[in-house]
């Protein structure tokens, strides 16, 4: 989950070379493709839970947890601060897994108004105009090429923790490009392999981007359904009335519209309103993070040089958006949820309420100060 600031430093500073195909040629318009929802793979029979098996599923668990984590590292700075909260909490979370999201941005995509909330989207263009910036001359990231950014990210914080946690490369595209339909990787087959594996309760899927690989696996196992439960942070709560806005969803709509209809136990951790209230700032990074160890310099590293939206007042802050997944999975008492309706999305990106729906599990509040304080004593008993 983002909001949109933070990209227009980065994307004036790219340049084609380090940020598009890599090679000084073309960039790829599947970035934006991507946001668009060409079918609604209405002909696939999802497996049907009963009631009992799904509250089963949506409950929350004592105990060990297994699992995966689809990231879209590199492209921000909250999914490396989750995926290491989940990493440092082994006695909650066995992650089986992680696996590489694809990512992408365009200038095109961040003056989309899916891509953010309407007062980010007046901000942002404030900010386009004071600096004379034309969007349409801004340098493409592919998705295949933030794939294996995240994949390298993973990479790194999995050797620098010491965790032998497989890593895979995901999509290179997303779900809803031509040609539409499932995109078949490493991290849908280790999704499927490990999905299906014999254990006590379901496997967790900790999505913390687009979700073009969850919905890819589904489409290509639908027996999924029945041995997973999403979660995913992204846009806003079910009740609202505007057409909704986020990175993790405006990349691959179809992907999410796909998780949505597919019937897989699902939860979901609205962006704005309750993620976002994991936000901190640099005095407060600098006296829990800044210190001794590899680990204390790669976490405040990536804060202290994150360009934010460029302005740097002593109170500043950054949302830590997808902290709220991993939250959730370590300990769903810093939350405040209820089982609702799966809503769909309407062509508008509405949320719209559908006959016979499934609940899912809506995440309506968070307490900020227990997962951050938690964060930070894990982080301390690293300490050399």
């Amino acid at each position: 989950m983002r909001r949109a600031a933070w990209a227009i430093p980065l994307l004036i500073t790219c340049t084609t070379a380090s940020c598009g195909d890599g090679d000084g040629g073309e960039p790829d318009a599947s970035v934006d493709a991507g946001r668009e929802d060409a079918g609604r793979f209405d002909d696939v029979a999802w497996p049907a839970l009963d009631e009992a098996a799904r509250d089963e599923a949506l409950a929350p668990r004592e105990g060990v947890i297994e699992v995966v984590i689809d990231t879209d590292l590199g492209n921000e700075i909250d999914d490396q601060f989750a995926v290491v909260h989940a990493l440092l909490a082994p006695e909650r979370l066995d992650v089986r897994a992680i696996h590489a999201a694809p990512w992408g941005i365009s200038g095109e995509l961040i003056t989309s108004p899916a891509f953010t909330s309407v007062l980010d989207a007046r901000l942002l263009r404030e900010q386009l105009a004071e600096r004379g910036v034309d969007p349409a001359s801004f340098p493409t990231i592919r998705p295949s090429i933030g794939m294996s950014r995240a994949f390298d990210e993973a990479t790194e914080i999995t050797a620098l923790l010491g965790r032998e946690v497989p890593v895979f490369h995901g999509a290179g595209r997303y779900l809803g490009t031509d040609p539409l339909g499932p995109v078949a990787s490493e991290a849908t087959e280790s999704l499927i392999a490990l999905a299906r594996e014999a254990r006590d309760g379901p496997l967790y899927v900790l999505a913390l981007g687009a979700i073009t690989n969850v919905a890819s696996a589904l489409l290509l196992a639908p027996d999924l359904v029945e041995h997973i439960v999403v979660v995913w942070a992204s846009a806003y709560p079910s009740f609202w009335p505007s057409p909704n806005a986020s990175y993790n969803l405006a990349q691959d709509v179809a992907a999410a519209r796909v998780v949505l209809a597919s019937g897989v136990p699902f939860v979901y951790v609205p962006g704005f309103f309750v993620a976002e209230e994991l936000r901190v700032t640099r005095p407060e990074i600098a006296a829990n993070v800044e210190g001794a160890g590899a680990l204390r310099e790669y976490l405040f590293t990536l804060y202290e040089n994150h360009p934010i939206d460029g302005d740097h007042f002593a109170g500043r802050s950054k949302v830590l958006w997808d902290m709220a997944v991993t939250a959730w999975a370590l300990d769903p008492a810093w939350t405040e949820s209820a089982l609702v309706a799966t809503p769909s999305l309407d062509e508008t990106l509405r949320w719209s309420p559908r006959a016979g729906a499934p609940v899912m599990r809506e995440v309506r509040d968070l307490h900020r100060d227990g997962v951050m304080r938690d964060f930070y004593a894990r982080l301390a008993a690293t300490d050399p």
